[in-house]
């Protein structure tokens, strides 16, 4: 599923009273459909969430893309510093 339909079902669902974050490599596609919050990041395409094996930036990415829920949409899109390999 592309990040555009994603977007669309954060937004639907924030709208229904349920808080939804996505996390992306793509800032620029992300903001076409203005999720409600959005965290970015500059892993390769496919490793969103962090570089395979990698579990401890896969949680680092996680816990700061789930931060986001405690917080009122809409948010500015926020850029993490995590990088692919």
């Amino acid at each position: 599923m592309c990040i555009q339909s994603v977007g669309l079902i954060a937004r639907s669902l924030e709208k229904s009273g349920i808080p939804a974050t996505l996390t992306s490599w793509s800032g620029a596609l992300g903001r076409l459909t203005n999720p409600p919050r959005l965290t970015v990041t500059k892993l390769n395409r496919g490793s969103t969430m962090g570089n395979v094996g990698d579990a401890v930036q896969q949680r680092r990415v996680l816990e700061a893309t789930l931060a986001l829920l405690e917080q009122e949409a809409p948010l500015k899109l926020v850029r993490l510093k995590e990088v692919g390999n």
